[in-house]
């Protein structure tokens, strides 16, 4: 089994090594990615890198775009940067008194930390943003117009 790839993160209460989740919200199929960290026992939830915002913009963001989680914000973009995990872009997501930071990450930087679950959600999304085939109705033959 591949060894699980870790990231240092430091905020106020220490360091962390963290591995990284990439997923899917399951309303929208927008980018999620969770932060788990590393224990003796194994990993654990740290917590959401990303936060769901279904209503924050009329425009979809893109597959590889996600905004970040407001706890311990700050750090998060830190981690994004130090990391090189994407770009900070200059939109905000709003909801209820909160603005949150919108990333475009760097899906084959994620790819090296989730091989797996960024295979899935890109899959996901493949099938999610697949034009729909539209099936007419076929006519009953008491509905059939005779020549």
């Amino acid at each position: 089994m591949d060894e699980v790839k870790t990231l240092g993160f430091d905020w106020e209460f220490g360091h962390e090594e963290l591995a990284l989740e990439v997923a899917s919200y399951a309303n929208n199929g927008c980018l999620y990615i969770g932060l788990h960290n590393k224990t003796e026992e194994g990993f654990e939830q740290f917590g959401d890198l990303t936060v769901n915002l279904p209503m924050s913009s009329m425009i979809p963001p893109e597959p590889n775009e996600a905004y970040i989680d407001n706890f311990s914000s700050k750090e998060k973009l830190r981690f994004i940067k130090a990391h090189k995990l994407g770009d900070i872009l200059p939109e905000v997501g709003f909801s209820g008194y909160c603005t949150y930071a919108k990333v475009a990450f760097d899906m084959e930087r994620l790819r090296d930390l989730d091989p797996k679950g960024v295979e899935e959600y890109l899959q996901r999304r493949k099938e999610q943003d697949a034009p729909k085939k539209e099936t007419k109705p076929k006519k009953r033959k008491h509905e059939q117009k005779e020549r």
